[in-house]
């Protein structure tokens, strides 16, 4: 490869596999071989570097340091000669540069993204920023009609190779990486508009974009937060159960991004709303996630605020605890019922002794649970 470099560049690289020897000959513990690589790396022309690396990053059959030295070539070449290569790119390369900004290099166990590396270049080219959101948006959408969603017993993992879940992560780290000031205002109309589609999928996506935005562009959104939170509250009550579930999601990663001020000026309509889902018998899987989020919020409310709701939270734990329990030993689900026991949990963690009172009442059931554990299908107490 490097006796034939000066014959022909293009040729050297028209096949995907001699690039990618090349980036391991980059990596190459010999030095007389990394400098013969360095070497006919620097002679190849932008375009068939650009379209190579992009090729290489994207490549899950590439090993690790194979994708990681080229997210590191294509941020480099990205960063320093961004005028002179990018303008010069066919459209379908410019399209997938303006994508792989955004969704990033992401590699097996770290992940590496232009975003979060190459934030004064793309603050100062804003307009790819802008151009890519829509499609990020997008992908957010492409969620499957599931018809045993419902009545799952399990919480399955995320699929961290779907559209979905990969453009919402995307979406987190763009966020992350340039900050409310750049993303925001970019993001916001569609999100609204979202919000209001007839199309489950498209709420769905709303909700969880919101959600995750809510870190980066944290000091931007305060200003809006009494409008959002009331905006999502709503979509506990929304006729899919998938967007009530997205809607119990992103008040629970608001209660992080946003502690604890979330808490203190929140406290009395979000506390009710999760626990009105909570007792919602109709689907187990959005009780759960209302549990989920209710446990977040729970994590970093001052005690001296969850006391005051005390009495009519153990009143509405333990009467949903009681019809879990009737479920458990009827059908075997068990979904709801461990998130409801690690809410139980969270309340006593934090109101300490306040908790002594109720003890009493929750116990029964709670014993029960664990003497009948072997005979509940692999619950785990």
């Amino acid at each position: 490869m490097a006796a034939t470099a000066s014959a022909g560049v293009p040729a050297i690289v028209s096949e995907k596999q001699e690039f990618y020897q090349l980036l391991k000959n980059l990596i190459n513990p010999s030095c007389m071989v990394r400098r013969q690589a360095e070497e006919i790396y620097e002679n190849i022309p932008g375009l068939c570097k650009t379209t190579f690396l992009l090729d290489a990053v994207r490549n899950r059959r590439a090993g690790y340091e194979v994708r990681q030295m080229a997210a590191a070539l294509l941020r480099r070449l990205l960063s320093s000669g961004f005028e002179e290569v990018y303008p010069n790119l066919p459209a379908d390369v410019q399209r997938d540069v303006k994508i792989e900004l955004i969704l990033a290099v992401k590699l097996e166990t770290h992940t590496m993204t232009l975003s979060e590396t190459a934030t004064p270049m793309l603050k100062k080219h804003t307009n790819i920023i802008a151009q890519a959101v829509p499609h990020i948006l997008a992908m957010m959408v492409d969620l499957q009609d599931d018809e045993d969603w419902v009545n799952a017993d399990e919480m399955e993992e995320d699929d961290f190779d779907s559209n979905a879940v990969a453009a919402e992560s995307a979406l987190d780290r763009l966020a992350c990486g340039l900050g409310g000031k750049v993303v925001l205002p970019m993001t916001k109309e569609h999100i609204m508009q979202m919000l209001q589609s007839p199309d489950w999928k498209y709420r769905h996506a709303g909700l969880m974009a919101l959600s995750a935005i809510g870190e980066g562009c944290h000091q931007q959104m305060e200003s809006i937060l009494d409008e959002t939170v009331n905006s999502v509250l709503l979509f506990l009550q929304d006729p899919h159960p998938r967007v009530r579930a997205a809607a119990c999601t992103t008040l629970g990663q608001m209660a992080t991004d946003f502690a604890p001020n979330f808490q203190k000026k929140f406290h009395e309509t979000v506390i009710a709303a999760l626990l009105r889902t909570m007792e919602n018998q109709g689907n187990q899987r959005v009780q759960s996630h209302a549990a989920s989020a209710l446990i977040i919020f729970i994590e970093d409310c001052p005690k001296s605020l969850l006391v005051l709701y005390l009495d009519g939270m153990v009143k509405n734990l333990h009467s949903i605890l009681v019809i879990k329990l009737q479920e458990l030993i009827r059908n075997g689900t068990k979904l709801a019922l461990e998130q409801l026991i690690t809410t139980i949990a969270s309340v006593a963690d934090t109101i300490e002794e306040k908790f002594v009172p109720y003890y009493d009442i929750f116990m029964p059931s709670l014993k029960h649970i664990q003497l009948n554990k072997r005979r509940s299908s692999g619950y785990r107490a």
